[in-house]
Parts: structure tokens; C-alpha cells; sequence
């Protein structure tokens, strides 16, 4: 008996594809994207029909054109022709059109004809995966993502429809392109991503391992003592200095400034924010000392670095998420790597030509 994959639930997230497309430069403001990559199969559904949008370019005409059916690889059973691999670069063959080409621009061109004729390599194989285990997506999956999609760009059904009939397809193509795209979508997710697991203590061990960058600045809580003119600050500091009196103390007695019934504290405050007079007058000052005098408001003051920080870390509920994602998607890459090259190397692979 077959075995029959269940549905990936719509709400499941799926890393951009943006990340793992590799850029070809064939002519300058001219870029071309693979139009499906492998590792690309965790990609939001959004994504996933804008990137056809994106891609799909008129259907130009192009002078006149010599295909040869030449058969380029056997997959298993079933073959890619060169006739295959002219229709799939046909779009970017067009904008080139007669043109000249410089060498480098041949030899990036070539390039891409062979990342092309792997990645469709790697499609006959997904495809032969998805045929084997009975994957299906039904027309209103389609539907929902076609849906999703007009509503996010701000489109009507017949905006939408213009849009697809613009870039030389019709809705019937656009949405057997899509079909095929959410069942390589389901098909790996169900190979790669079912068998992902983070765990909270590897979770927290990342968290420990990437300690600087979680780290935040110093901070300070800050105490001022704000004198009156016919009080010297070297005085007053001398005397807290000595033991004549606790900073708090030299507050309650002079300060004519703020927070006079909290011992002068103005609260807490990132080293960068201070400004550059404050900041050079508590350098180096351990925690419940002295600065030296600074003027504020035209009036001499005394600043104490009440308590100071130095080893933040931006708390770990705040990052929980994103160190959630880094770690399935390198897992789902190693797992991805595993899977296909078991694939692969399960399949009959032959290249006809070198």
C-alpha cells in the first residue's frame, strides 16, 4: 500500500527563499534568479506566489530560434531534453536577444544553463518523490493562496488575472505552476521539517555561546548633587571623600537639584546617552564615588555613579523566537542535505552530455 502524506497545515512558517537564491549577472541591470532552488522549499506562501510573479517575464520573441531535443540527463525513467532546458532559459534568452555577448557575460551564461539543468534535475526527482508518495493539493489550497496573495498586494481577482496574462501566462498555467510548488512544499516538509526538534536546553546553550551578541551597554544609575554659587564643589567632594558626610547626606544638605529625597538619584541611563562632560566626570569612578565638578543649569555639580552595569544581556524571552528559527533552519539544511543526497544517490542520475 501507498503511503499518504498528510496536509502541512496552512499557518506553518517557512524561512524566505530570498536567503538561498544565488544571483547571476548576465548584463549590467540585468539579474537572474534560479526560478526554484532546492533549499528554498521553507518559504512563505506569500513569498512563494510573489516569487513567480517576479520571475515570470513577457514572452518575447527572439528571432529565430534553433532547439535541438538533443536528451541533456536520464532521471530513473524519465528524461530532460535540451528542448526542456531552452524552455525553462527562454524568458532570459529573450531579453538577451541577438546581442552580442562579451566573454564574461558567455561564460555567466553558461553558468546559469548548468545551475539550471541541475535545479531541474532536482525538480524530476522531487516530482518523482511527489508521484510516490500520493501528494495531492487540492483547488482550494490554490484558491486560498491565490486569495491571500490579491489581498496583500491590494488586487482584485481581475487585476491579479491581468497581472499573470502580463507576464505571458494564463491563469490556468499560473496556477499549475503554483500546484506544483506547494506540493514540493509538502513533500519537504513533511521529508525535512517533520523530523526538525530544538529543544529548550540547546536553545539556551545558544543563547550562552552567543553571549556578545546579546550583550547590551554599560549602564549607569546616576545621583547629582546640584550646589548652590556661594557652595565649592571641590569642597563638598573633599568632604565626602574623607567621611565627612555620605553622598546622600551632601544631597539633603546642598543640593539644590533634583531627586534631593532620593539621595539625588536621577535614575538609570545607558553609558552612550550621557553627554561627554557627564561621561568624563564618573570615567573610571567605582560605583558610590565621587566624579569631578561639572557645570549643569550654570551651577556646579557633583555626579555619583550610584550602581553601574556592565554585563547585560538582552533577556533570553526577548530572543527565545529568533535563536528558535536559526537553529530548525540549520537543522532543516542538514536534514535537507541528508535527504536529498540519500535521493540522489537511490536514483539513476546519468548526464549525456559533459
Amino acid at each position: 500500500m501507498k503511503r499518504r502524506l498528510k496536509m502541512v497545515p496552512k499557518d506553518r512558517k517557512h524561512p524566505s527563499l530570498h536567503d538561498f537564491c544565488k544571483e547571476t549577472i548576465i548584463r549590467q541591470n540585468m539579474v537572474i534568479c534560479p526560478f526554484w532552488t532546492l533549499r528554498s522549499v521553507y518559504v512563505s506562501r506569500f513569498f512563494l506566489l510573489s516569487l513567480i510573479l517576479l520571475l515570470l517575464f513577457p514572452a518575447t520573441s527572439f528571432g529565430e530560434e534553433v532547439v535541438y531535443n538533443e536528451i541533456l540527463v536520464k532521471i530513473n525513467e524519465e528524461i530532460i531534453t535540451q528542448f526542456d532546458l531552452d524552455e525553462e532559459l527562454k524568458p532570459i534568452l529573450a531579453q538577451i536577444g541577438n546581442r552580442e555577448l562579451s566573454a564574461a557575460e558567455k561564460e555567466q551564461l553558461n553558468k546559469l544553463r548548468k545551475q539550471t539543468l541541475e535545479r531541474m534535475v532536482n525538480d524530476v526527482l522531487l516530482a518523482q518523490e511527489i508521484k510516490k508518495y500520493q501528494i495531492s493539493v487540492s483547488d482550494e489550497i490554490v484558491d486560498d493562496e491565490i486569495r491571500r496573495t490579491q489581498e496583500q498586494r491590494g488586487m482584485s481577482a481581475e487585476q491579479f488575472a491581468a497581472a499573470v496574462e502580463k507576464d505571458g501566462l494564463t491563469m490556468d498555467e499560473f496556477r499549475k505552476r503554483l500546484k506544483g510548488m506547494i506540493e514540493k512544499q509538502e513533500l519537504l516538509g513533511y521529508m525535512v521539517h517533520s523530523k526538525v526538534l530544538v529543544t529548550d536546553s540547546e536553545i539556551q546553550k545558544e543563547y550562552e555561546t552567543r553571549h556578545d551578541d546579546y550583550a547590551l551597554e554599560k549602564m549607569v544609575e546616576l545621583a547629582i548633587i546640584l550646589l548652590p554659587s556661594d557652595v565649592a564643589a571641590k569642597e563638598v567632594k573633599k568632604r565626602i571623600e574623607d567621611g565627612e558626610y555620605t553622598f546622600a547626606e551632601a544631597v539633603e544638605k546642598y543640593s539644590v537639584g533634583p531627586g534631593k529625597d532620593k539621595g539625588g538619584s536621577i535614575g538609570e541611563v545607558d553609558w552612550s546617552d550621557l553627554a561627554d562632560d557627564w561621561r568624563a566626570s564618573i570615567e573610571g569612578v567605582p560605583a558610590g564615588g565621587v566624579g569631578t565638578p561639572i557645570i549643569v543649569q550654570e551651577k556646579e555639580a557633583l555626579l555619583s555613579p550610584v550602581k553601574i552595569v556592565d554585563d547585560r544581556l538582552v533577556p533570553l524571552e526577548e530572543v527565545r523566537d529568533s535563536i528558535f528559527e536559526n537553529l530548525m533552519q540549520k537543522k532543516r539544511e542538514k536534514v535537507f542535505d541528508e535527504y536529498f543526497e540519500n535521493l540522489k544517490q537511490s536514483s539513476v542520475i546519468v548526464y549525456m552530455t559533459k
